[in-house]
């Protein structure tokens, strides 16, 4: 092998050695954001929220202090992002939305 092309050969695999921690740190800081529990839809009355929504202990406490309405035996209030939802606990169907207040 000629001079120049072994020179080429070993920066090129010196190079592309050096990405590995780079993309590494990318994925591993990628992995720490928090991601809205909507993933960005749209939600709307009767679509259905995620089944993590449907526990009891997911369940606003405080809904009237936040003015809302009282939830029947099979309903309650959930907050995601920056809306109280309505939802019916047994199906997690959205029954109504209002937005939160602060």
């Amino acid at each position: 092998m000629r001079k120049p092309t072994l020179i080429a050969s070993m920066v090129l695999i010196a190079g592309l050695g050096a990405f590995g921690p780079v993309v590494q740190a990318v994925e591993k800081t990628g992995d720490a954001l928090e991601h809205s529990p909507s993933n960005g839809r749209r939600l709307v009355e009767n679509d259905r929220v995620p089944a993590d929504y449907q526990r009891a202990d997911r369940a606003m406490k405080d809904w009237k202090q936040k003015k809302l309405e009282q939830p029947t035996k099979e309903q309650q209030w959930v907050q995601i992002d920056d809306k109280y939802l309505l939802i019916e606990t047994v199906s997690g169907a959205i029954v109504k939305i209002v937005p939160a207040t602060r």
